[in-house]
């Protein structure tokens, strides 16, 4: 009996008894959907753990501070072994002029307050000019800084005019956290300054620009992530050059992020860059930490999973004892017309694998939906709370496994039964019936 002459045995048994055969795929399927289920969602929320730990930066991530960062240290640092990217980080104080009119959250039924009366904090009223940080990224590599984009877009990498806020800054606008919409668009004016010497005043530098995004950051202190560009401007100003003109001093920086090449690089690149007088800070050691516990919950959760296929396993042995009970004739006459040992185990794991393989398919593609429906709604109680949504992974590998693994684990349970029917003698069987 050939492979394909078992295959075409076993599908006709099943169809002859449908009842049973659609209890066990349904046992198969139930179990698998269960594993599934539980490895897309362990998956998900590894990474949406690791990627807050990260903050929108890589995991390998670095800050390098101290004093004389600037173009040539940035160039020395790629140079060290271990190193795959660096970005600078630079920083401003300015005065800040929030847009007028003010901009209101939506719904809030608040009317205007004139300009330097009110609470500071009263719902729906912006508040009057105040003195912030505005942090300078290079925006050619968003995925290097931890940023984390909430609504909008990041600004454009050569723009001196856009620039993103953050929830803080929102805050002391009066818009709410869970409505980010209503800062996009408006028009800030930050003002730059320029200390004289001699106690002869200060000078403001007045940029006009345009919020195009809601971020959160942890690459500098600040409510306003602007373009590297804009930064430099001001910080030339600052010093007494015109702007962007050949005579420009070399822009210093107050951090710099460095991506090593793997989580295991970052100790000694670390250690690299504090030999050339750098100070460093990675979160490495506690991403580390948080791995081993998620794979302690991941270990367990595929356990429960294979549990629930090992039960499913058992059914399946039980409902091919049932056949080989039940086919004793069968059987018989297959090995009355020649069928040998091998092909009567043949006919049977067949038969379970196809249970299997069926079960599992339709098992993962149950997971997977059962997953999406618990990822909508942890999405909608995120958003609620102004938090940036939870993609839902499905990695190809759980889609393999799942179906494999069933197939497998059927394979497994229908060993016995196979081999208990491939020793029924053929001239007992035959008497019998």
């Amino acid at each position: 009996m050939s492979w394909r002459d078992a295959i075409g045995v076993a599908v006709r048994s099943l169809r002859r008894r449908k009842g049973r055969a659609a209890l066990t795929v349904g046992a198969v399927a139930l179990a698998a959907a269960l594993l599934t289920a539980l490895l897309t969602i362990a998956t998900t929320a590894r990474d949406r753990v690791l990627g807050q730990l990260a903050r929108g930066g890589p995991i390998s991530a670095i800050a390098v501070q101290g004093a004389g960062l600037d173009d040539a240290a940035i160039h020395r640092i790629l140079a060290l072994p271990g190193v795959k990217a660096a970005a600078p980080v630079a920083a401003a104080r300015v005065l800040v002029v929030p847009p007028a009119p003010p901009v209101y959250p939506r719904g809030s039924g608040r009317s205007p307050s004139p300009a330097g009366t009110g609470p500071a904090d009263e719902p729906g009223r912006v508040a009057d000019d105040f003195v912030d940080g505005v942090v300078g990224v290079d925006l050619r590599h968003p995925g290097l800084v931890p940023v984390t984009l909430l609504s909008g877009r990041l600004p454009d990498p050569s723009s001196r005019t856009e620039v993103a806020v953050t929830q803080g800054y929102l805050e002391r606008v009066g818009i709410g956290r869970k409505d980010l919409v209503p800062a996009l668009g408006t028009e800030l004016e930050l003002g730059a300054p320029r200390f004289l010497e001699g106690g002869g005043g200060v000078w403001a530098r007045w940029t006009r620009a345009v919020i195009v995004g809601v971020v959160a950051q942890d690459a500098g202190t600040g409510d306003i992530l602007a373009p590297l560009p804009m930064i430099r401007a001001d910080q030339a100003f600052g010093a007494g050059a015109d702007g962007a003109s050949s005579g420009e001093p070399s822009p210093t920086y107050a951090a710099v992020i460095v991506e090593a090449d793997s989580l295991d690089q970052v100790p000694p690149v670390r250690g690299e860059i504090e030999r050339i007088g750098y100070s460093t800070t990675a979160s490495d050691t506690l991403i580390t930490n948080v791995e081993r516990y998620i794979r302690v919950i991941e270990i367990v959760l595929s356990a429960i999973g294979i549990i629930a296929l090992a039960i499913a396993g058992l059914g399946i042995a039980d409902a091919l004892f049932a056949a080989v009970r039940e086919r004793r004739r069968e059987i018989g006459v297959l090995k009355a017309i020649g069928a040998r040992d091998r092909d009567v185990r043949r006919l049977f794991l067949v038969e379970a694998g196809l249970v299997g393989a069926v079960g599992g398919a339709v098992g993962t593609g149950m997971g997977w939906a059962s997953a999406r429906v618990v990822a909508a709604a942890v999405n909608e109680n995120l958003a609620k709370q102004g938090l940036a949504p939870v993609p839902v992974r499905f990695p190809t590998l759980i889609v393999a496994g799942c179906v494999l693994g069933s197939a497998c684990l059927a394979l497994l349970a229908g060993v016995v039964p196979a081999a208990r029917a491939s020793r029924l003698p053929a001239s007992e069987v035959m008497a019998e019936g």
